[in-house]
């Protein structure tokens, strides 16, 4: 989880004085909303009027150009009868929290906004955007079960008050996978089904290296973006966090990447091999060095200078489509199974969020009764039954079809729609992008890709497999301090990690002990403290 940029209250207290909002979506007044501290918030009109079925909603300009193509979401807006203005903001996520702030301060909020928890939990209290809990009860009641359903999302989304100031978007729930150049595997003689293991998956490496490494200087098997430590969750070692203990730095999306327990065991095997990776020129040792970029990395998959990765889901099937057959005729990517234990028992893998808290519904605190209503009528369909199949699979007979057995199977194809001029209408079911907040079918998503990846996902994105990933909510004192500490903590811990990778500091269980406590003195333990705080004032302990 990213942590926010906060206006201090005082600043933003002085700046709302006689401003604050000039009106839901610009008009002037008519009725109150709860501010959420028992106080009103200035009246407003729509000059459009408040029954009109419509609203206004600012957000990011790539999510309002993508909403403009979805037929799925033209059948809500008929079925429901509502329509949404979108209001396009920035490109970049940052630029348009940024707008928000501006807004708030300007009073030219419009009625809904894209913005994330942070911002509401400071914005909500001040009567910037409504407390919408008591509407969701009155006018939202499929909402209202699914919060009263799902425990962390009611933790999340509602303060110790009860107040609900955003809505959060639900995501696909995703690993990462470990993609590779089947045509060179079996080129090299190696079976993917064979690697199990670690030691499997270092002997196939080398194997590789023996095969395309001995003429060609420039080819490592092992290759990636960014930063390479990221295997931890494949030795047991990854970052965690439950009622009872909090393992490693789990936030600023480091409970996924760069996610790491260094005080775990397997933490030192993971650097070990990693160790001999790179001796053994098995790795990229640019990546190692954390200089090779998400270009480079393409690069080298394209053109036979890599054949292995551990990368978002979908990747495989990207080299498939940007250029691997056109520059090698036999090029085919696949997916190899996940990595398990010396003992051949599944590890959990690091997974994405199930809720985004940089994707948040917000409604403005001076829009009418009768506007905050059809604003959470439009988002209830959602999870109605009927919206929930909509938005996940569109209309049965031109999108998908039911079989003898109940199943939705698509009847549209992925790479045709997806590969629709941009600005024309498709049918796409990429969950993972903001369009409005409602439930999420994870096997309709990961249905919803080319073959390779719907079969990868289906045969490993399993209960044993998977992990669990938590968002956490940080009081603005703790959050100052956590994003203090993370600002020295996080670089140090991977600069020393990568030290022992490389060979510039000798890999010792001496010295691996001093990095720990190194580590510790520096503000590793007071961060899991805060985490662990953080977990059982939202979760419970």
């Amino acid at each position: 989880m990213k942590l926010a940029n906060r206006i201090g209250a005082a600043v933003l207290a002085t700046a709302m004085v006689g401003t604050l909002l000039t009106g839901c979506g610009g008009g002037s007044a008519s009725t109150t909303a709860s501010t959420g501290d028992g106080t009103a918030a200035a009246s407003s009109t729509e000059s459009s009027g408040d029954g009109d079925n419509t609203y206004t909603m600012f957000m990011r300009s790539t999510y309002v150009d993508w909403i403009k193509e979805l037929k799925w979401y033209d059948v809500a807006e008929e079925r429901t009868g509502i329509h949404v203005d979108y209001i396009s903001g920035p490109e970049e996520f940052n630029d348009v929290y940024s707008e928000i702030d501006q807004r708030v301060i300007s009073g030219d909020l419009p009625d809904a906004v894209m913005t994330k928890l942070a911002q509401t939990n400071v914005y909500g209290p001040q009567g910037v955007f409504a407390d919408l809990a008591p509407y969701i009860e009155k006018y939202a009641p499929n909402l209202q079960k699914y919060i009263d359903d799902n425990p962390d999302y009611k933790a999340l989304v509602t303060d110790k008050d009860g107040h609900i100031y955003g809505l959060c978007k639900e995501t696909p729930i995703f690993a990462d996978l470990i993609g590779y150049r089947v045509d060179q595997f079996k080129a090299a003689g190696i079976d993917p089904d064979s690697i199990v293991t670690i030691d499997d998956f270092t002997k196939a490496l080398e194997t590789l290296k023996a095969y395309y490494g001995k003429d060609n200087p420039n080819y490592y098997p092992l290759t990636g973006r960014d930063t390479a430590i990221r295997f931890a969750s494949w030795f047991g070692a990854a970052s965690n966090i439950s009622s009872t203990e909090s393992n490693g730095i789990y936030i600023n999306g480091h409970y996924k990447d760069g996610s790491i327990d260094i005080m775990n065991d397997g933490a030192y095997k993971m650097v070990e091999t990693m160790k001999k990776w790179y001796d053994e020129g098995l790795i990229q040792p640019e990546w190692v060095a954390g200089t090779f970029g998400e270009a480079d990395w393409e690069a080298a998959m394209l053109n036979g200078n890599g054949s292995v990765f551990y990368d978002y889901y979908n990747r495989a099937e990207w080299f498939m489509e940007n250029g691997g057959p056109d520059n090698d005729p036999n090029y085919q990517m696949g997916v190899l199974n996940f990595i398990k234990d010396d003992n051949g028992n599944p590890q959990k893998m690091t997974v994405s969020m199930k809720y985004n808290d940089e994707c948040v519904t917000a409604v403005n605190a001076n829009c009418s009764e009768d506007k905050i209503k059809t604003i959470l009528t439009f988002i209830d369909y959602f999870y109605t039954e009927e919206g929930e199949i909509l938005a996940n699979y569109g209309v049965e007979g031109e999108s998908f079809k039911t079989d003898a057995n109940g199943d939705k199977e698509f009847i549209v194809d992925y790479q045709t729609e997806e590969a629709t001029p941009a600005g024309e209408k498709r049918w796409s079911f990429l969950s993972d992008r903001f369009t409005v907040c409602k439930p999420v079918d994870n096997e309709a998503f990961f249905k919803w890709n080319a073959p390779l990846i719907a079969e990868a996902t289906g045969r490993l994105f399993t209960d044993e497999n998977l992990g669990t990933s938590y968002v956490l909510r940080f009081t603005d004192d703790q959050s100052k301090e956590i994003t203090n500490l993370l600002a020295s903590v996080y670089d140090a811990q991977m600069s020393g990690i990568t030290q022992f990778i490389d060979g510039t500091r000798e890999l010792t269980p001496d010295n691996w002990a001093a990095f720990q406590q190194e580590m510790n003195d520096m503000g590793l333990s007071r961060i899991e403290e805060i985490q662990l705080a953080a977990y059982q004032a939202m979760y419970g302990a």
